[in-house]
């Protein structure tokens, strides 16, 4: 496998010297190439993975993507390590006075530059924080993207949510943040228009370029049922599709149990629910005296893992529409599948297919793709480079409960 390892992709191969402070990916990308080349990565996989992930990979925040956007905003010279936070807050705090730009979008007794401190040390923020970024640093419609899905990690704009196309149309259009709020205070007064039969008004029939346009498209959203085309439902379904393959893969796990202890049960699909894809893809995890999983803060890699577990709780929620399907959910049972249907595979081809699949899904959901600084992302990517992906998931999950008891 090491002889291939120039092939993945991500970042091409450059010498670790060169890559700079605030180049988090490139940083990432070459990290990565480095553990999975490792001799003891095939012979020591789990082990080798946990060290990574624990002792060795930089955790990225919020704050850190913040910092480094200013810092190559500003073109700021000296050693980007080496910036104090105060050169940071100074520069964000001059940008929102100069474009006239709120502290918040809520009322709020705290000062500007308190809450850019906060900005700028944040593990994560609230959706709505970037959005006011977006405002007050003048960011492109690209830029609020990409912290939308790559430092969020969360789905991009919602073109079914009025607040988020003003403000994409805002961004696009160079308009400042009192021209959203006046579109906001139109929205209000408009009058609802229903969608004629066939007419198209998402995707790539969807063209916003000129405020004449905006007001129709948002008199449209203001009549419109729920869109079964919107992204949190094209989420919803991507997940169902993942989550019928994974069923059918544990019903057949179950049915060769069954035969094997002369039982006569058939399994199928219809027969697995949430507690059995719980049990079978969070086996690693240890359980309660109540038979929950163990607290995710009981696990050393809780940080990591951005303290989600596929829980049958957390898939009960999502199937009754209580919790959204999120980017983790849909890598999680797309992994599953990958690891199942393709366990004979050489693994590069079972990491080159996963990718294939699970980038078509990210992108169709407007999630964005597979960013390798990521922890839990990256955890999974070298998962399926072993020879057994779902035994070192958990093995690892194991270990992370393990290390969490002793340094309590």
């Amino acid at each position: 496998m090491r002889n291939r390892m120039q092939d993945l992709d991500f970042e091409q191969t450059v010498a670790f010297d060169s890559v700079k402070d605030f180049e988090f990916t490139r940083k990432a990308a070459q990290k990565f190439r480095q553990i999975v080349s490792l001799d003891s990565f095939e012979d020591e996989d789990a082990d080798v993975i946990f060290h990574y992930l624990y002792k060795e990979m930089e955790l990225v925040s919020f704050g850190d993507y913040l910092k480094r956007y200013v810092y190559e905003r500003a073109e700021l010279e000296e050693p980007f390590s080496q910036v104090p936070q105060e050169v940071y807050k100074d520069i964000v705090v001059d940008s929102f006075k100069e474009t006239y730009t709120p502290k918040s979008m809520s009322p709020t007794s705290a000062k500007l530059s308190s809450l850019v401190n906060n900005w700028l040390t944040q593990a994560s923020v609230k959706r709505e924080t970037v959005f006011l970024l977006g405002f007050g640093l003048r960011m492109s419609t690209e830029d609020v993207s990409d912290f939308l899905t790559r430092v969020l990690r969360e789905q991009d704009f919602d073109f079914h949510n009025p607040e988020e196309v003003i403000y994409w149309y805002c961004y696009q259009n160079h308009l400042g943040y009192y021209k959203a709020e006046e579109y906001r205070e139109i929205y209000k007064n408009l009058t609802p228009v229903e969608k004629k039969t066939g007419e198209i008004v998402y995707g790539t029939g969807l063209c916003l370029d000129s405020e004449e346009k905006l007001l129709e498209y948002l008199a449209y959203l203001k009549g419109r049922c729920d869109d079964p085309k919107s992204e949190k439902s094209q989420a919803f379904q991507e997940f169902m599709i993942l989550l019928e393959r994974a069923k059918k893969i544990i019903a057949a796990m179950y049915q060769e149990d069954e035969e094997e202890n002369g039982g006569k049960k058939i399994w199928k699909p219809e027969n697995i629910n949430a507690s059995d894809l719980e049990k079978v893809i969070c086996s690693g995890i240890p359980i309660n005296k109540m038979g929950n999983l163990k607290k995710m803060s009981a696990s050393i890699l809780a940080k990591h893992f951005s303290q989600k577990r596929f829980s049958r709780q957390r898939i009960n929620n999502i199937l009754n529409h209580k919790f959204p399907v999120e980017r983790f959910d849909l890598i999680t049972l797309e992994f599953f599948v990958i690891s199942q249907e393709m366990e004979d595979d050489d693994p590069y081809t079972r990491y080159r297919h996963f990718l294939d699949e699970i980038q078509g899904i990210l992108a169709r959901c407007g999630m964005g793709e597979i960013y390798i600084v990521n922890p839990y992302e990256c955890f999974i990517l070298m998962c399926l480079l072993t020879d057994c992906p779902l035994a070192v998931f958990s093995e690892i999950w194991e270990k992370s409960y393990e290390e969490g008891e002793e340094k309590n």
